[in-house]
């Protein structure tokens, strides 16, 4: 019986998991549309890739914690100055990860073959786009997914949410938001009564 609570539980985990993450992916979005405006139009000024997105990931961050703290974690179990302090501290290692990541596929974009394909793509289009926006803008493309399921990872863990739910030895789930669903399959069932 245990085993079958278990995989309720991780399938309810499962359920929770994929709704939160798809407000967070929505609001991450929002960030990253703010984030590479500024990144795009500073890599157009010729300012370094890896500043360029440093100042881009600030307003892009920002943006995203603000709105998770809002609407995707308010359920949180750890205080807003205290969740605020360990996101900065968090921030500070991701950006400047991912700003070295972004920095060297730009390079490697730059003088590669890669860059070769790049420019024939590039003549195909109906307008002209500059190299160095489309190696940009490709360095970041490429880094982004990563830096938004990390960006996930680390607000969960900072504001406090279990990987997993954890069952007491009752075998009802501590957490009524993550199984309520369980719960109620449970009492359905013909036969058989809740625990």
């Amino acid at each position: 019986m245990r085993g079958a609570i278990a995989v309720l539980n991780v399938r309810a985990w499962i359920e929770h998991f994929r709704q939160r993450f798809g407000a967070f992916a929505v609001l991450s979005g929002t960030g990253f549309l703010l984030d590479f405006a500024t990144y795009t139009t500073l890599a157009q000024l010729h300012v370094r890739l890896f500043a360029a997105n440093l100042a881009g990931a600030a307003v892009g961050m920002g943006t995203v914690f603000v709105g998770s703290q809002l609407a995707v974690f308010r359920d949180s179990r750890a205080s807003l100055p205290v969740a605020t302090g360990l996101y900065a501290m968090w921030s500070m290692v991701a950006v400047l990860f991912a700003s070295v990541l972004i920095d060297a596929v730009g390079g490697l974009l730059h003088t590669s073959a890669m860059a070769s394909l790049l420019v024939a793509g590039l003549a195909l289009l109906p307008v002209q786009v500059p190299v160095n926006l489309a190696i940009s803008t490709s360095a970041k493309i490429v880094v982004t997914p990563l830096t938004i399921l990390l960006n996930f990872c680390a607000m969960t863990l900072i504001n406090g949410h279990r990987t997993l739910p954890q069952p007491v030895p009752n075998g009802k789930d501590q957490d009524p938001d993550l199984c309520a669903d369980v719960q109620l399959r449970k009492a359905d069932r013909p036969g058989r009564q809740p625990m």
